[in-house]
């Protein structure tokens, strides 16, 4: 079983530690990461990495959040993979 999700064509969501298998397996060059303790990415260190943190229990992140959104969305249109975690 994958450890990982497709949600869109080319565009993944998973934990942490599974960011460099989505790379390796789907050949995603973009990361979108929105842990707020995030200090490097947690990817195989190809590709871009766009950390976007948002805070657990913090309320009024609907801006952080639609610019995580964003990056999907422009690395879909694109024709890019990428994946949320």
């Amino acid at each position: 079983m994958q450890s990982y999700q497709s949600f869109l064509e080319g565009l993944f969501i998973c934990g942490e530690a599974d960011v460099p298998l989505v790379q390796a397996n789907e050949k995603a060059t973009l990361i979108v990461d929105v842990r707020a303790d995030a200090k490097q990415s947690a990817g195989s260190g190809s590709g871009n990495w766009v950390n976007i943190p948002l805070e657990s229990g913090k309320t009024h992140q609907s801006h952080e959040l639609k610019q995580a959104i964003d990056q999907l969305v422009d690395a879909y249109h694109k024709g890019e993979k990428a994946v949320l975690h």
